[in-house]
């Protein structure tokens, strides 16, 4: 975990949603997505926060090269929307790249550093599962939902996703 320390910092040039395409999910909610990175020193680097694919339930780091297929933000709702309807089961599934870059609702993530990097955890349970990116006027939070991983900020994905973990205990925010 020591990798999130690395991220304090740093500061955030192109911005990411990656997506494995959520094929006849009913729910919003269900998508299993994460956020990408491209800071400014590091412009060919891709750093994906999700959950380990592995466990399931921890924060992970990973880094890709640059995407060569990406989508617009503004193809992001209209293809959640025909994958949620999509009957095809033929269809080929692999993750989608959005670059929400220049979109008005990651403003204050784009071009900001991160300020602080916080791990949330059940009460009694050292293991985190999720982790809160903290800006100047914004956050991400990445955590584990039913399909993978899901995220959100001040004005993006509003799901209160973290109510699901409250039954588990009580949630404390720990700083790294």
């Amino acid at each position: 975990m020591t990798e999130f320390k690395e991220l304090i910092k740093k500061q955030v040039d192109k911005l990411f949603l990656i997506v494995w395409p959520p094929w006849g999910e009913e729910r919003e909610s269900d998508i299993d997505i994460s956020f990408g990175f491209v800071f400014k020193n590091e412009p060919n680097i891709l750093c994906i926060i999700s959950v380990d694919k592995d466990e399931l339930w921890s924060p992970h780091i990973s880094f890709e090269g640059f995407p060569e297929i990406r989508y617009s933000w503004e193809d992001f709702y209209p293809k959640m929307k025909m994958w949620m309807k999509a009957d095809d089961d033929s269809l080929i599934i692999d993750k989608e790249y959005y670059e929400v870059t220049k979109s008005e609702l990651f403003d204050n993530i784009v071009g900001n550093e991160i300020k602080e990097i916080e791990f949330m955890n059940v009460e009694g349970n050292r293991e985190p599962f999720g982790v809160k990116l903290h800006f100047e006027n914004d956050y991400i939070i990445s955590m584990p939902n039913s399909d993978g991983n899901t995220v959100e900020t001040k004005v993006f994905n509003k799901n209160n996703s973290i109510y699901n973990f409250k039954h588990l205990g009580h949630i404390v925010y720990s700083k790294i």
